[in-house]
């Protein structure tokens, strides 16, 4: 049994744990996710594309508390927060707690999931408001 990142693609497991995305050699956009097509600023293919590790650190800008959800995880209520990353991109995540508005610096901490039908420990990215 061993502990695994539910989405190895997107997090590499380390302390503090680190976001996988992208960068264009051609524009020099940063993305996440990582997309196979290619460059959505410039239309460069996917070649131009290199691996770039993120900060899972950044700067909330929006921010909703779920109360029903179409599947069992996460329980609900969660709240879901739009983060712009400290090297670039904005995505959406979980963020631990209620109690986190808009403007707040938040990290990246790593979060027991699931467990896989071997008995492994699955671990996703959640982001925590930083004290």
């Amino acid at each position: 049994m061993t502990i695994q990142a539910r989405h190895p693609h997107l997090l590499r497991l380390t302390d503090p744990p680190v976001i996988l995305g992208h960068r264009c050699t051609s524009c020099s956009r940063v993305a996440f996710p990582p997309d196979p097509y290619g460059c959505e600023q410039c239309g460069s293919s996917c070649e131009d594309l290199e691996e770039l590790d993120l900060e899972a650190r950044g700067t909330v800008h929006a921010v909703a508390t779920v109360h029903r959800h179409h599947r069992p995880y996460p329980t609900t209520p969660f709240t879901v927060a739009v983060i712009e990353l400290s090297g670039g991109p904005v995505i959406k995540a979980i963020v631990a707690g209620s109690q986190v508005g808009v403007g707040a610096e938040v990290e990246g901490v790593l979060v027991q999931d699931l467990e896989d039908t071997e008995g492994n420990t699955l671990v996703d990215l959640q982001f925590q408001v930083v004290q």
